[in-house]
């Protein structure tokens, strides 16, 4: 039984606990942990999840490659985003060309504040980092074009203050060989390729994607290997969102 400690403001502290509660043999504790969920940066005593590690200072993030440190990008945990890196990663899709992400939210909030996760799939999708940039930033509204050296492009738009009652998220990733496409109306996700409709993805779920990220910590720290998720891709994603912003 692993023991987590949840140093965690609310609301996001309710759902790590909730997460933890849906996994087998991860117990929160409140004192003696095997690990630690955290937003602020830890010492190199304890294996931590770094919650918003986009919210950190740079140069403190760039001083802890020796840390037992996974920084939380729950975004490559989404149900509707592993079967999509899953088909990528084993060729599938083939070499990926455009991939299109819209995220749409009633959260008064910069949108500028909300593109980091997806900068960061469109680093890992491709891999690496743009080599050119576009950006259009408005109070609510956040257009990104990113180009990259094998001649891939993403295209990311972001809005906040959106009517209604529902956000909205969807991201088509579109191969050599096959595409994977999300329904613009029912936000549910299919992933197409030569023998046709291959899977029907689940829509984002939090509490999902903050579970699947921790058995990734999890298995990390049980098996005494490396995560999945590094600082250098938090930090490559911090340098592509600044570069943009100076654009």
């Amino acid at each position: 039984m692993l023991k987590i400690q949840v140093n965690l403001p609310a609301p996001r502290r309710t759902l790590y606990l909730e997460a933890i509660a849906r996994m087998h043999a991860v117990e929160p504790v409140e004192t003696n942990p095997d690990a630690l969920v955290t937003d602020t940066v830890p010492g190199p005593a304890l294996p931590t999840l770094l919650d918003r590690p986009h919210e950190a200072d740079p140069g403190l993030l760039s001083e802890l490659h020796a840390t037992p440190l996974m920084p939380a990008h729950e975004w490559r945990f989404a149900p509707n985003i592993i079967p999509v890196q899953e088909s990528r990663s084993c060729g599938q899709l083939g070499e990926p060309g455009l991939l299109r992400i819209h995220q749409w939210t009633q959260r008064q909030a910069c949108p500028a504040t909300l593109a980091f996760h997806q900068v960061d799939l469109s680093n890992w999708f491709f891999p690496g980092q743009p080599s050119s940039h576009y950006s259009n930033i408005n109070p609510d509204y956040l257009q990104l074009h990113l180009g990259y050296p094998d001649s891939g492009m993403a295209l990311i738009d972001i809005a906040t203050s959106r009517p209604g009652q529902n956000d909205y998220y969807s991201m088509h990733l579109i191969g050599s060989q096959g595409a994977a496409y999300a329904d613009d109306h029912e936000n549910s996700h299919l992933l197409l390729g030569r023998t046709g409709l291959h899977s029907l993805i689940s829509p984002v779920n939090e509490v999902i994607m903050i579970r699947n990220m921790l058995e990734e910590f999890v298995a990390g720290t049980i098996e005494n290997r490396p995560w999945t998720v590094t600082l250098e891709d938090t930090l490559n994603a911090l340098q592509t969102m600044k570069e943009v912003s100076r654009a």
